[in-house]
Formats: C-alpha cells, structure tokens, sequence
C-alpha cells in the first residue's frame, strides 16, 4: 500500500537554532521506565482502529517531539492508532523488553532503543520479525537502499536484517577558536600529525592542548574504533568470532594517543570524572583547546567558551578516514496480522524524509535515511547551522560496532586497558594483547 498520509506527510515545528536543538539531546542516550512490562498489551483504539503500541527511550524536549509525530500519523489516516510509552532507561530497557516479551506483554514497535548491540538478546525469543521482505515488497517505501552500508550493519544478526538505524549520532574535533588564533593557529588540524603539531603549541601555563577519551565506559572505544580503522585495522575478523585489534594497525593506533600524553601535549587524567570523559568541563572552562564530542554537546560547550569560539572538524586522519556510528534502532515485535502492517506502516513513516528531518531538527539526532539530508527543510537547516553538516558529512564513510552478545565484555575489556596505557601503565602492545585475551574469552 502507499498511504496518502505518506506523501503528504506533516510537518514538525521548525525547532530553535543548533545549538539550542542539539542540546536536547545526548547521543544515542535516552530512555524512561513504564511500559507494557507493568501488564498493559496493545488492543483496539477508541475509535475502534487496532492499536499499535510503541514502546521508546526518549526523555525531555524528544519524548514531546515523538508523541506529537504519533499524533500527527494518527490524525493523518484511520487505519492504525499508535500510543506512545516509556520502555526503560539505557540498560534497564533490553530487560524489561525481555520480561515483557516473554509473558506476552510486549509492544509491537520499538522506536529509538539506544543499545542496539544488546537486540540479539531479543531475537533470541523468536519475536523480532525479520525486515527483508518487508525492505524489498514494491509497496514498502523505505527500502535496504534507504541507509549506508554501515548504518545498516547496525542491525543485522546473523545475516538478517532484525532492525533499521533511526537516529545517528557520530563525532568530531571541537576545538577553542580563540585558544587556536592566540596560539597562532589558522585552521584546525586535518590528520593527528598536526593534532601533534597543534598541541605543541596549545600546551601551555597549565593548558593542554587536546583531552582524550578515558575510563572504562564505552566512550574510549567507541572512539578509538576510528583510529583503528583510519590506521587500516580491524576491530574483530569477519565472522566476528576472533579479536583483530591486536594487530600492527592497533598498536599504531593506540601509540598516536599514548605520545601526546608521553609527550605532555595531552593529560586524560587530571581532568577526568566519572561522568565527564569527554572532556567537556576541561574544554568549557578553557583548560583544553581540543576534545572529542558529538554535535549534541555543543550547546553546552558554547554556554562555556561562547557560540563565537566553537568551532568543528571532522575527525582527524590517520591513514585515511574513518568514523564510528552510533544509531538508535528500530524493530518489530511479532503480533496479529494487522499489528504487524500497522508497526511497519509506523515506523516507515518516521523514516520518512520530511518527517525524519523535522525530528532531527528538533532533537539535535543526525539522519539515517539518506534522503533526509537532501530535503528542503534539512538543507535550510544546514545553511543556518554549518557545523552540523561536518558531522553529517561523516556519515558516508561511517562502519558500525559489531551487533553480538559479547560486545559489551569486550569493550570492557578493551576499555581498561586503554585507560591502563594512556596513564603509562603498560605499552600500546601489552594493552591490546590482554584486552585481546579477555575479549577473546567473551567470544568463546
């Protein structure tokens, strides 16, 4: 079918300017506890419309934006009735989904669920419905061609497409304007060469010139990923069944960032909190010059140094580019047959160009569907907020982590110790050898 309400799909409120939209959000984080796990199924509408129950994780300014592109589907045809609800927050959600499930209890869309790495989980029920015949039936219109390769590697298990990439999130270089131009500099560094180069002369009276990614979360691996792959490494072997960052690539990798802390052009310590690895506290009171952050910061990062001094870079270069993307994902729960046309109808929708370009614009997200970015209201948005289109930019060349159950172990792992050899502790090589060896035994 090609609904009417499709081709003229309504359209959000334009929302405020960059900075006051990509505040709303954090990348690829969002959530609130409820949902039908407290015993509330999907049934019929009081119109009499079957009812598609829609379970999401977003809170604040986007949990507003995602009722009202609800309301506006449901106003736009009397086929289905969506009803939005809270599913859980971050990692509470995968369990609480699995309870649901398993006593029957569960939504029939999951919109935006920010751990896509945990769905194989739930595909281990046998109540996530394949997407490929839905992808490629004449009457769908999102189909695989819709995304990059790598958004849609975000949501194949096992070679079948379970779920479909609905926000992105991805980062860059930020760095301090007015630090770079007392500091002589007159454009923002292209490869870690000049990171190097530039940091020199950044570090001074207690100023450093870049703060990188530390701790034993996520964060540092989902950023050092990039470097891997700029350097021509891998992070795990084909079939994801053996560790490939402890390789030559790797330790190149890993070497650029233990120098500029050798080097005193970086300090990832002092700075460090347990809730601020990004180094925005540095970066907002000018103790550092250049940080690693998505587009979603910097309304916070200019409340600091001002709107005037932020400026952006892609990620810088090693040996060619490379970029880590991190996606809010989408699936299908199993349920009557109308249930079923009524959640993909849904979700197609909100993938839609014009409705996803309002949805980005208002939440700060960066868009999945390819065809997003070409619209007129995105390309109006572009030209007044230039610095989103850096990030935007990426997303061409953008790989995905890998969607396996022993992801998590693994960035574990890897992530300790990172932080282990950029505080000294032990060489690039002895690092990923024994991150390796523990994520290797996740594996087996």
């Amino acid at each position: 079918m090609t609904p009417s309400h499709r081709r003229n799909a309504p359209r959000l409120a334009r929302g405020g300017t960059l900075l006051a939209a990509a505040s709303a959000v954090g990348l690829v984080l969002t959530g609130c506890a409820g949902g039908s796990v407290t015993g509330n199924s999907a049934g019929t509408g009081g119109d009499g419309a079957p009812e598609i129950l829609v379970w999401t994780q977003y809170t604040g300014d986007a949990s507003k934006t995602v009722e009202k592109i609800a309301d506006e589907y449901n106003e736009s045809q009397d086929e289905y009735k969506v009803r939005i609800q809270f599913g859980g927050e971050g990692d509470q959600f995968t369990p609480k989904l699995l309870n649901a499930v398993k006593n029957g209890q569960g939504p029939n869309l999951v919109l935006g669920d920010s751990t896509p790495q945990k769905l194989s989980q739930v595909v281990e029920t046998g109540k996530v419905l394949p997407l490929e015949d839905l992808l490629s039936s004449p009457d769908s219109e999102i189909t695989a061609d819709n995304f990059t390769e790598g958004m849609l590697s975000t949501g194949i298990i096992d070679g079948t497409i379970y779920s479909l990439p609905s926000d992105g999130g991805d980062y860059g270089l930020i760095y301090n304007k007015a630090m770079f131009e007392e500091a002589g500099i007159d454009a923002p560094p292209a490869t870690w060469d000049e990171v190097a180069q530039d940091a020199t002369k950044l570090t001074k009276d207690g100023k450093y010139g870049i703060y990188l990614p530390i701790g034993t979360g996520e964060w540092p691996v989902f950023t050092w990923q990039s470097m891997l792959w700029g350097a021509g490494g891998d992070f795990l072997n084909e079939d994801n069944t053996e560790i490939a960052f402890d390789s030559p690539e790797g330790v190149e990798a890993l070497t650029v960032w233990t120098d500029l802390v050798k080097n005193g052009q970086a300090y990832p310590q002092s700075l460090a909190t347990g809730s601020d690895n990004q180094g925005m506290a540095a970066f907002s009171t000018g103790k550092v010059a250049m940080i690693i952050t998505g587009a979603y910061n910097l309304g916070l990062l200019a409340d600091g140094v001002g709107e005037e001094n932020i400026g952006v870079a892609p990620f810088p270069t090693l040996k060619e580019p490379a970029m880590n993307i991190g996606t809010d994902n989408s699936y299908l729960l199993d349920g009557t047959e109308e249930q079923e046309a009524g959640a993909w109808d849904f979700l197609q929708y909100t993938l839609s160009p014009e409705v996803q370009a309002e949805w980005d614009i208002a939440t700060g997200y960066l868009p999945t569907n390819k065809e997003t970015t070409g619209t007129e209201t995105y390309q109006a948005y572009l030209e007044e907020n230039p610095h989103i289109e850096v990030f935007v930019k990426q997303l061409e060349y953008a790989k995905a982590r890998p969607s396996i159950l022993a992801y998590d172990q693994i960035s574990s792992a890897l992530a300790t110790e990172i932080e282990k050899a950029l505080l000294g502790k032990v060489t690039p090589e002895q690092a990923l050898k024994t991150a390796a060896e523990n994520g290797q035994k996740a594996l087996g």
